[in-house]
């Protein structure tokens, strides 16, 4: 889960990554944003897209962040929607912004949103069943896990697996995120690299759970049957008091799923949390692991 996502540092602080709401973030803002205006003005999505005369599917694109909104179609947007003047500058700033550039990051196409979405959120909660996330991966555990892969280029495993090196390190960093970490068991057995690359491992996870801003629990083999089985996914929070968004990825292609998925899922991980170990024992659990390593 997460593991094809790299992103390179972009803020000043050298080999530590800090948030940038790139363009593919603010896009999702302007979307959420339309998309409330257009409820607020009582239009369906059918008679709002016929009235603007676009394409059936345009505005379910343009509302989930898909798709850029030029200058003309966002003027049309707030005449019919009846959007007040006042609003109007602040949408404009964010579809300028939603249509900005930045360096192409080293992913595959199906990952790009995902890693601006991570890039630009308050909060992140992540189940993961055999591995850890590599958004808290050591450069040595990346590499044993890029090496394998069937979709990383071999000329591209170093590079890709510090650049998870940096986002462990930025989610150490006063700026990360809040992090809710839930593992299942398997991911602290299953020896990725040898019993070396796991002790390190460990031992950065142990680390994380020491933080003020971390969260990290392990769903024992022993709880039994749990919320979420074979499905791996993370909930990011951009804004608070705004519905989060769903993250599942597969080794092709990846899902964002919006705020009719976000309760069940958001149900789902409150389930895997209260069967978890709870944050102490689960510290206890990570060193019994380390010292079974040794």
């Amino acid at each position: 889960m997460n593991g094809s996502q790299e992103v390179g540092a972009v803020g000043q602080t050298p080999g530590v990554i800090t948030p940038d709401p790139g363009p593919v973030v603010q896009r999702i803002l302007l979307g959420a944003e339309l998309r409330d205006a257009r409820e607020a003005a009582g239009l369906s999505s059918a008679e709002a897209g016929k009235a603007l005369g676009w394409y059936s599917g345009k505005l379910s694109k343009v509302e989930q962040g898909d798709l850029q909104v030029s200058e003309k179609d966002l003027t049309k947007i707030v005449r019919i929607y009846g959007i007040p003047e006042a609003a109007a500058p602040e949408l404009r700033r964010l579809a300028t912004e939603s249509r900005r550039k930045l360096p192409p990051a080293r992913v595959p196409e199906h990952s790009v949103k995902y890693v601006n979405l991570e890039r630009a959120a308050t909060e992140l909660k992540v189940f993961n069943i055999d591995c850890v996330p590599g958004v808290v991966q050591t450069a040595d555990y990346a590499r044993a896990l890029l090496e394998r892969s069937v979709t990383a280029s071999a000329t591209d495993v170093d590079r890709m697996a510090e650049d998870r090196a940096k986002r462990l390190a930025w989610m150490k960093s006063d700026g990360a995120p809040r992090l809710w970490l839930v593992l299942s068991e398997e991911a602290l057995h299953r020896e990725i690299g040898g019993p070396e690359v796991m002790r390190g491992q460990l031992a950065e996870l142990r680390a994380l759970a020491r933080l003020p801003h971390v969260c990290v629990q392990v769903v024992p083999f022993d709880a039994g049957a749990h919320a979420s089985h074979g499905v791996a996914f993370t909930i990011l929070t951009l804004l608070a008091g705004r519905p989060g968004i769903v993250y599942v990825e597969g080794l092709t292609a990846s899902d964002y799923l919006g705020r009719e998925h976000v309760r069940t899922y958001t149900l789902a991980f409150d389930s895997l949390r209260a069967d978890a170990l709870s944050e102490q024992r689960t510290v206890e659990k990570i060193n019994r692991r380390i010292r079974e390593l040794s």
